[in-house]
């Protein structure tokens, strides 16, 4: 291949990548910052993450986004690990490793960042070490924190925490090793009790784990149908309307000869599933859910689409 083909050919795969969001009615968002993680409300107030580990807030649309916290104390053995889970307007947790590699923080504000307080977790690095960790709340006071390994001999350690403070401080749940196979994505706290997590697919391991008892039993929870025609699946959280619990999208990536992402909802809080619509495949970083049922696409660039 000529030097002028190498040029060309990521400026072709662009322009298929934009034209099948286009295709699918997805539109591109310009942000001033790449994103991670994105939470939309009413008003034009959002919270976002970004790639430089940045926590985002704004009143007046995404385009007005500003940093109201920086990230600067990772752990450089987790890779910059960071995740948020934003709950409302005005209140939003962010997770990570601290450099000392003895914390797992929590930091969190309950007044759109002008003011943070700060969980430390200590965990023992030889069992259960700095690899990633997922926050979800079902309510202002109730919540879930799982923390999980790096990989070892292909096995991930998970240990599940809850709060009932507000994240102020965390319980040891579960050692959930041994029954959530994979490698996990994220954790939704659905309503009374429900949780799911989903992961990636291994083999016959299953992508999307759920227990309607607080956590203390789990059933695989099957979406897309296992077929000869599969390889693995993959799953992203799935993600519920805060005005409609009873609405909510998962999206699945879907592996075989080449890959896709499947779109599919739920009118019935979780428990039947209907396919939507198919997106592109180079990769998706995390989606959201705004109060108008808009769905929004952040991809590994770091890219906002809206649907």
């Amino acid at each position: 291949m000529t030097k002028k083909a190498l040029k060309i050919l990521p400026i072709l795969l662009l322009a298929l990548f934009l034209l099948f969001f286009k295709r699918a009615d997805f539109e591109r968002i310009d942000t001033p910052y790449p994103l991670k993680q994105l939470a939309l409300y009413s008003d034009g107030t959002a919270w976002g993450l970004s790639l430089e580990n940045e926590v985002l807030y704004t009143t007046q649309g995404l385009k007005a986004f500003e940093p109201v916290k920086t990230l600067d104390d990772l752990n450089p053995a987790s890779d910059g690990f960071a995740t948020a889970f934003f709950l409302d307007e005005q209140t939003a947790y962010i997770a990570y490793f601290s450099s000392n590699n003895e914390h797992l923080v929590i930091d969190a504000t309950h007044d759109s960042g002008i003011t943070w307080n700060q969980t430390l977790l200590t965990y023992d690095n030889k069992t259960c070490d700095a690899g990633s960790a997922f926050l979800c709340f079902e309510d202002n006071t109730h919540g879930y924190l799982l923390h999980c390994s790096t990989p070892a001999m292909g096995q991930m350690k998970k240990m599940l925490y809850s709060t009932n403070d507000a994240g102020n401080s965390y319980t040891f749940l579960n050692d959930l090793t041994d029954t959530i196979a994979g490698y996990p994505q994220g954790i939704t706290a659905v309503k009374d009790g429900t949780i799911q997590i989903a992961v990636t697919y291994h083999g016959i391991d299953n992508y999307l784990y759920q227990s309607s008892d607080n956590a203390k039993t789990w059933k695989p929870v099957e979406i897309f149908p296992r077929t000869e025609h599969v390889g693995y699946v993959d799953a992203l959280a799935p993600i519920y309307s805060q005005k409609n619990p009873q609405d909510g999208m998962i999206l699945l990536k879907v592996v075989h000869e080449t890959a896709v992402y499947k779109l599919f909802v739920t009118k019935d809080g979780g428990e039947s599933w209907h396919f939507d619509s198919e997106l592109p495949c180079d990769g998706v970083r995390s989606s959201c859910l705004g109060e108008d049922q808009t769905v929004y696409i952040v991809d590994m660039k770091g890219t906002v689409y809206q649907k």
